[in-house]
C-alpha cells in the first residue's frame, strides 16, 4: 500500500511539472491587428541622405520604425530605427533628385501599420563632390590622386588604363583602388610606364553609386627601383649605435626582406637621448622619387609602437663632410610623418594599421631635387616617443 501511494505521489509530481512546462513554453500573445501610423514627418536633407524626425503611435506592443525607399530605380533600401528613437536616417542616394520614401510602424508580431509617404531631396553626394574636386598629376612611376571628402563618406577611387587604345578600359598591375573616407583623400597608382596613354577615373561610394568619369590623356615619369646590390653603410660621427653589433645592424636595411624577424633588423641602442641618424652609401647618384620604410613588428603584433619610425627625415649628399654634421654639404630632401590609419591608441592596432605598415609606410620627393649619392635617415621621434629606431627595410625609387 505504501508503494502504491508514492508510484501516485510521483505521477502527481510528474504531471504538476509538465503543466508548468507547458506554460513556460506557450507562445507570447500575438495580434493580427497593425499598430497605429506614423504621424507628424519631418525632413532635413543631407549630402546623400536625409535625416527624418517622426511621432510614434501611442501602440504598446510596438517594435521598431521601417523606412522603404529606392536609392536609384529599381534598387530599393530598407532602414530600421528602434522604437525608443523618433528619429531615422535614409542613406544611400546617389544623386540630388526626389525621393520618396515609406514610412511604417512595426509591431512585436511584425506586423506593419499603414505607410505614411514623405519626400526628401538629398543634397550632393560625397561621389559628387570628390568626384568635382578630383585633381590626377603625373609623378615618377604613375600618378597622385587627391579629392576633397566633406562629409566623411568611405569612397574608392577607381583608375582605368586604355592599354592597347581600343577603348577597352583595365586595371592593370599597381592599378589599386584607393580606399579613404578622409577629408582629404590622397592615393597613388604605381607601375605605370612613362608613355602617354588614355587613363579613366571615377569615384564609388559603399552603396555602389558611381560618380561620372574622368578621362584624361597622362604620361608618368620615367623611375625604377633602385637596387641595393651597390649599397653600403657610410658611418659618419655622431651616426647610430646599434644595440647589438653584428646583428642589428644597418645593413639589415637593405637586405631585402622586408619582414623580417628578430634579429634581422636596424635596432639602435634605447638609451638614445637626441635624434638619431643612419648614412647610406648608394654607390652612386640617383634622383630620388620616392622611399619606404618597412617598420619591425614588435612583440605583441604591433608597428606603431617602441623604436619604430613616427618623424623622420631624408637628406641627401655627395660631397658629404666627414665631421658627421647636417652643415651644409647635405640637402634636407623630405620630412615624413607616419599616420596610423585608425588613430587608435598606442598599443591598439586595427587590420587597416597592420596591413598599411606591412606593406610598408611609403612617402615622395619632391620633383626638381637633383641627383644624390649618400643618404641620410634623421629619426626626429620614434612612437614611444624617444629617439631610437627600428628598421625592417628600407627601399628607394628613382632614376
Amino acid at each position: 500500500m505504501k508503494l502504491k501511494h508514492l508510484i501516485y505521489i510521483a505521477l502527481f509530481l510528474i504531471a504538476g511539472i509538465g503543466c508548468k512546462q507547458d506554460i513556460l513554453n506557450k507562445p507570447i500573445p500575438t495580434t493580427t491587428n497593425p499598430p497605429g501610423v506614423i504621424s507628424g514627418v519631418t525632413a532635413v536633407n543631407l549630402n546623400g541622405k536625409a535625416a527624418l524626425t517622426y511621432s510614434l503611435p501611442g501602440d504598446n506592443d510596438l517594435l521598431y520604425v521601417k523606412a522603404v525607399y529606392e536609392t536609384s530605380p529599381g534598387h530599393t533600401r530598407e532602414v530600421k530605427a528602434s522604437h525608443y528613437t523618433n528619429t531615422l536616417t535614409v542613406d544611400g542616394f546617389g544623386d540630388t533628385l526626389a525621393h520618396t520614401v515609406q514610412l511604417y510602424a512595426v509591431n512585436s508580431s511584425e506586423i506593419a501599420s499603414a505607410p505614411i509617404s514623405v519626400t526628401v531631396r538629398p543634397l550632393t553626394p560625397a561621389i559628387i563632390l570628390a568626384r568635382k574636386s578630383l585633381q590626377v598629376a603625373t609623378t615618377f612611376g604613375g600618378l597622385t590622386l587627391t579629392c576633397n571628402n566633406p562629409t566623411l563618406e568611405n569612397l574608392a577611387i577607381i583608375p582605368l588604363v586604355d592599354t592597347a587604345g581600343n577603348g577597352k578600359w583595365v586595371q592593370t598591375t599597381g592599378m589599386n583602388n584607393v580606399y579613404s573616407n578622409s577629408i582629404v583623400i590622397n592615393g597613388a597608382v604605381r607601375g605605370q610606364p612613362a608613355i602617354s596613354r588614355k587613363y579613366a577615373f571615377v569615384v564609388r561610394d559603399r552603396w555602389l553609386n558611381y560618380s561620372d568619369t574622368l578621362f584624361l590623356v597622362l604620361t608618368p615619369l620615367f623611375e625604377q627601383l633602385l637596387p641595393k646590390s651597390d649599397w653600403s653603410n657610410y658611418a659618419l660621427p655622431g651616426d647610430v649605435q646599434v644595440l647589438y653589433p653584428g646583428s642589428t645592424d644597418v645593413r639589415n636595411i637593405y637586405d631585402g626582406n622586408f619582414n623580417p624577424g628578430w634579429p634581422n633588423v636596424l635596432f639602435t641602442a634605447e638609451s638614445a637621448a637626441s635624434p638619431q641618424t643612419v648614412t647610406v652609401d648608394l654607390g652612386k647618384t640617383h634622383t630620388l622619387s620616392r622611399l619606404k620604410i618597412n617598420p619591425y613588428l614588435e612583440l605583441g603584433n604591433n608597428y606603431y609602437v617602441r623604436g619604430n619610425p613616427k618623424d623622420f627625415e631624408i637628406w641627401g649628399s655627395n660631397t658629404p663632410s666627414l665631421n658627421g654634421n647636417y652643415d651644409a654639404s647635405w640637402t634636407k630632401l623630405t620630412t615624413c610623418h607616419v599616420v596610423k590609419p585608425s588613430g587608435s591608441p598606442y598599443g591598439t592596432e586595427t587590420g587597416a594599421d597592420h596591413d598599411l605598415a606591412f606593406n610598408g609606410w611609403e612617402f615622395n620627393f619632391s620633383a626638381g631635387l637633383g641627383a644624390y649619392r649618400y643618404v641620410r635617415i634623421r629619426s626626429l621621434a620614434n612612437w614611444q616617443g624617444t629617439y631610437f629606431m627600428s628598421i625592417g627595410e628600407f627601399t628607394l625609387w628613382g632614376q
